[in-house]
């Protein structure tokens, strides 16, 4: 078990180095971008690539457009959302591969793509007022003060809940509740056959930029904050969970069997699940994921006397710097972002813009399936005041995950593994 979680320490970090591989090899050997395309009656074909399938909203999407304008056609392209995938992406802005429009789903990628000149400065365009649709969450993607994607939906990361579970334990759906909180729950609905809390993500570390959420991971000396007091007891609720409550599956575990956290929910073995709206593809699907039990809904925990944690916008759409159509893009990046976003709710995910019908994506997300959720604690997550999250440079990530993984695996203590974060962390901000 250790020696796979060794094995996979620096996968992500692995993501860095072969991107900057990959841009110089490809760069060395580039020729002219061959981006959009146009038949000789003139029709124009611009190439969108998206991490979402097909045939949860993007294909929807593409048709509508197609359908309502005859001159400019649009075709779908789907990427794995994942190193791997993100890796592909980059290759084919870098050489030109078709490429006209492309999604961005952590402000990070964006940021690498900017400054590798993959992506075009959409300040050239003004007629569309970005914050003034979007909100001041938008800002969250801006790079070096220029917008160089529109943000389209609202995050929607929330904390699953098997409601049938909790009322046969007398709990109730949390409307704001703490990390400790969140430990005992887990340990109330742990039973010989269920779990009592998974996260979707193995790597995830919400609680850590819970705990720093109003100090930030850099003081005003410009050292590092991974020393708070906050972080290390998020990683020690953590921590207890996986190996004293045994509410949690150990980390190691997770990563070694390649456990589905999301499956184990709808399955009825794990009673509370850390996870993105994504997920509700899945439990819409009653045929493919039957499940006996209702789902509810609560936000984050947050630790005594610190913010909630907000959603902020994600699903960041460009126009690739070497296409031919930029204004074409442009057009259809509008469209997509007050109109066409709405073929996507039923996959849970909900415009930003204003102008977007978000009344209606709501209904959309659940249509068919209410009586399965709790709905108005659903709703309760699309109207959660709090303070969004600062990003990570990649770099920061890849040691933070490094070190809690040595951590969970107890490879290391809680004090070393506090002072090698700071560490790491202040040799990174000096470098």
């Amino acid at each position: 078990m250790k020696g796979k979680s060794k094995g996979r320490l620096y996968a992500k970090g692995m993501y860095v180095l072969l991107f900057s591989l990959c841009v110089f090899l490809v760069g060395c050997n580039s020729s002219e971008t061959e981006n959009g395309s146009a038949s000789e009656d003139g029709e124009i074909v611009l190439h969108f690539w998206g991490g979402v399938p097909a045939d949860a909203g993007p294909q929807a999407v593409v048709d509508q457009w197609n359908e309502e304008n005859e001159d400019v056609k649009v075709e779908y392209t789907r990427f794995v959302n994942d190193d791997d995938g993100n890796l592909k992406l980059n290759t084919a802005l870098q050489t030109g591969d078709s490429v006209d429009l492309f999604m961005s789903y952590v402000p990070n990628y964006l940021q690498d793509r900017v400054e590798s000149e993959f992506v075009l400065d959409l300040s050239q365009f003004d007629d569309y007022d970005i914050e003034e649709k979007m909100g001041e969450e938008a800002q969250r993607w801006l790079v070096n003060d220029s917008y160089y994607a529109v943000p389209t939906k609202q995050n929607a990361n929330f904390i699953f809940l098997n409601k049938t579970a909790l009322d046969e334990a007398g709990l109730p759906i949390p409307e704001e509740w703490s990390w400790e909180e969140l430990r005992e729950y887990a340990a109330e609905l742990t039973t010989d056959t269920r779990l009592g809390y998974s996260q979707f993500d193995p790597s995830t570390h919400t609680y850590v930029a819970s705990a720093l959420i109003d100090e930030g991971y850099v003081n005003a000396n410009g050292q590092s904050n991974f020393d708070q007091v906050n972080v290390a007891e998020g990683l020690n609720i953590m921590h207890e969970m996986m190996h004293n409550d045994q509410s949690m599956m150990p980390l190691g575990e997770q990563i070694a069997t390649g456990a589905a956290a999301d499956q184990m929910f709808l399955n009825g073995e794990v009673a509370i699940l850390s996870a993105f709206e994504g997920i509700l593809r899945m439990s819409n699907d009653l045929e493919e994921y039957p499940r006996d039990f209702e789902i509810a809904f609560a936000p984050f925990p947050n630790f005594e006397g610190g913010s909630q944690i907000a959603h902020g916008l994600g699903d960041a759409i460009s126009i690739a710097s070497h296409t031919d159509y930029p204004e074409e893009a442009w057009e259809f990046i509008k469209w997509y972002a007050d109109e066409g976003m709405i073929h996507q709710a039923s996959g849970g995910r909900i415009p930003s813009s204003k102008d977007a019908p978000i009344d209606q994506a709501i209904a959309d997300m659940v249509e068919g399936v209410e009586d399965t959720y709790d709905i108005a604690s659903l709703e309760r997550m699309f109207d959660q005041p709090g303070v969004i999250a600062e990003v990570l440079p990649l770099q920061v990530d890849d040691l933070l995950n490094q070190e809690l993984e040595r951590y969970f695996i107890d490879e290391q203590d809680l004090d070393q593994t506090i002072e090698n974060l700071v560490d790491r962390h202040n040799q990174y901000l000096e470098e």
